[in-house]
């Protein structure tokens, strides 16, 4: 980890004018995109948004992982900054899970979504596991926004 602080990227992060700010940017925008929809489409799976096609929640789950994409490269390069803080943060550490936990949720649903969500209109039903996992995805991003601003703190 020390080797990876001591990169001339890590010192370009903490030491530029830009570095850490246009990555922390980056950051928030793919945080607001990636948790966003995953956001809508589980409120939607849970009742709420009755408006929007159930048909429609895994197109936008496609585009959540844009945002995860850019969140992916943005925090490996805020991770460098300050390496061997991150492996030893508590916060940091339970963020990580809960974002692996959340897009792992979020994998996972999306083929099902794809592969089911037309008869659940039909049927005028969401399973019950989907709503769960639906509740569980909810919580684990907000766990990991809540420590995420932690690490910055804590």
């Amino acid at each position: 980890m020390e080797a990876l602080e001591a990169s001339a990227f890590a010192d370009w992060v903490r030491t530029s004018f830009v570095g850490y700010p246009a990555l922390l940017t980056l950051h928030s925008v793919g945080m607001a995109i990636m948790v966003g929809l995953v956001f809508v489409v589980c409120l939607r799976l849970v009742g709420k948004f009755e408006r929007i096609p159930l048909a429609s929640l895994e197109k936008m789950l496609g585009v959540a992982w844009i945002g995860f994409a850019v969140n992916l490269v943005s925090g490996l390069g805020i991770f460098t900054s300050q390496a061997t803080f991150y492996v030893t943060s508590g916060p940091f550490l339970l963020k990580l899970a809960a974002v692996l936990a959340g897009a792992g949720m979020a994998a996972y649903l999306r083929p099902i979504l794809k592969r089911e969500a037309v008869g659940w209109v039909q049927g005028g039903a969401i399973p019950g596991g989907v709503r769960n996992l639906a509740m569980a995805s909810l919580a684990l991003w907000s766990v990991a926004i809540v420590t995420g601003r932690f690490t910055a703190y804590l």
